[in-house]
């Protein structure tokens, strides 16, 4: 399934705006759309155009970005 994503914290125009996984998405998965970064699901939103997922603060670590999700209050 492809996902639009939307970034909380640090977003430029290097981000990917979608990620496409067959794996099942939930709230607190972590997160790697290509860009050498990690990222805590914090939000799944349905939307019209399809589902969107609210992304913490960016990682390096899988680890990491489940704590800066809890650290930043989106968890």
């Amino acid at each position: 399934m492809k996902y639009r994503l939307h970034y909380l914290a640090d977003c430029d125009d290097a981000c990917p705006k979608t990620y496409e996984t067959p794996d099942p998405i939930r709230i607190g998965s972590v997160i790697e759309p290509g860009d050498g970064f990690y990222y805590c699901i914090v939000k799944v939103t349905e939307q019209k155009t399809g589902v969107r997922l609210d992304l913490s603060k960016s990682a390096q670590s899988p680890e990491e970005a489940e704590l800066l999700a809890r650290q930043y209050g989106h968890l």
